[in-house]
């Protein structure tokens, strides 16, 4: 039978050897970082002139005046008239001078007996009382009021709305806030990723709050966003054109603007990305010039729809076919032209089969694919819908499709949307 014989107390012998070499290797080394050694001195050397050449950098930066922060920030900036991201001067300027012209928008909803309240933000757009805010903020509301920056709380109507861009139009008494200057409006196209953003609404309430963060992202679409305040859109159309920000969104900021550096806005707040129920940071905001495209027709009572090609369609991408199945690699397949509706009229063919494709069943090919549109490319269904979103009720559009492998061109009436698609 095998016995571990245990080790002697202390170091063994063996230890101690390997010790001993260790020291004797490392002698030479050691030896070599005397004081009086050349290599110290001209180590040494380098340390002083490398102090020498920052003290002469920092002279100068400094010589005219400026600070080193403020030096540092305009560094890799291509165009200095850019103001630095977070500039505290810049966020508090904006704030004093946007912020009178938010409200926090009041609500009292009635479902069936019972009665309810809600809350969001909103901001005036001109100097006759109108006041922008999200849709679904104001949607069944029977009483609503808005808080003014000063404390004051006006009675106020809804005018016109839009389910489908999520939108819509407040009216209070113009001669109450003639003292309120409205906020402007930037062309949401000459945003750039990266660039501050700023929001300013009610959170939970708190009136006048303020969140900075950036353009994280442009044209962006509603699909897979959930809203901060439950709202699940309307007939599942998708939003199109939406800016991305992280500047904190929470329920309330709904209707508030997202403005840009020049305190101009950009967006309105709108949805938050919601994962497993829980919001990760990542807050959406219809684009200004959607907004500026219909606020017109929304300053008049009643619905504001936009336009239905009677089509569903798929993002080629997005398809599970094989390969040389299909002519084209981008586009939006037709898998049902609604019954009835513009496609259907006008004799655009569906795949029916494409719809039930998640359960193996693929699909068949003999749908229709929208390449383009008045000439323009269609590489997704998204593209489809925001240049449709340029057109009214009643306009003639042409679809460019591929049938059978051929090019073919197919005008269809746009008639005014429906939720349903038999």
């Amino acid at each position: 039978m095998f016995t571990r014989r245990p080790l002697p107390y202390g170091r063994p012998p063996f230890a101690e050897k390997a010790a001993a070499n260790r020291t004797q290797a490392l002698q030479p080394t050691l030896t070599r970082f005397k004081w009086g050694n050349p290599a110290v001195l001209w180590a040494l050397a380098g340390v002083a002139v490398g102090f020498g050449f920052a003290w002469v950098l920092f002279t100068a930066i400094t010589q005219d005046g400026s600070d080193l922060p403020s030096y540092f920030t305009e560094i890799g900036q291509d165009n200095k008239d850019l103001p630095p991201l977070y500039d505290e001067k810049i966020v508090r300027t904006v704030f004093e001078t946007a912020s009178p012209a938010v409200v926090e928008v009041q609500t009292v909803m009635q479902f069936g007996r019972r009665i309810g309240d809600g809350s969001g933000s909103g901001f005036f757009v001109d100097d006759e009382g109108h006041i922008i805010t999200s849709d679904h903020v104001v949607e069944g509301a029977r009483e609503i009021t808005v808080r003014l920056s000063d404390g004051r709380e006006l009675s106020a109507v809804k005018l016109g709305h839009s389910q489908h861009d999520d939108l819509a139009v407040l009216k209070v008494d113009a001669d109450t806030v003639s003292d309120i200057r409205p906020i402007p409006f930037a062309d949401s196209d000459e945003v750039s990723i990266g660039e501050m953003a700023i929001a300013i609404g009610s959170p939970y309430e708190n009136r006048n709050s303020l969140s900075v963060g950036v353009v994280s992202g442009k044209d962006r679409s509603e699909s897979r966003i959930q809203r901060a305040d439950s709202f699940t859109g309307a007939g599942g159309r998708t939003i199109t054109d939406l800016i991305q920000t992280d500047a904190a969104l929470n329920p309330g900021n709904s209707g508030g603007p997202l403005l840009n550096a020049e305190g101009e806005v950009i967006g309105v707040n709108s949805s938050v990305r919601v994962q497993s129920g829980v919001q990760i940071g990542v807050g959406f905001a219809v684009a200004s010039n959607t907004v500026m495209q219909i606020l017109n027709e929304l300053k008049n009572p009643g619905e504001f729809t936009r336009p239905w090609m009677g089509l569903n369609g798929r993002d080629i991408e997005d398809l599970p076919v094989s390969p040389g199945q299909l002519t084209v690699d981008t586009g939006v397949y037709v898998v049902k032209a609604c019954e009835g509706g513009p496609a259907a009229s006008a004799g655009i063919k569906d795949d029916y089969l494409a719809v039930i494709m998640a359960r193996g069943r693929g699909i068949s090919g003999r749908g229709d694919i929208v390449t383009g549109v008045d000439g323009n490319p269609v590489e997704s269904m998204v593209d489809l819908l925001s240049y449709v979103n340029n057109f009214k009720v009643g306009d003639r559009i042409t679809l460019d499709l591929i049938r059978n492998g051929d090019p073919i061109q197919i005008d269809i009436t746009l008639a005014k949307w429906q939720d349903t698609c038999e």
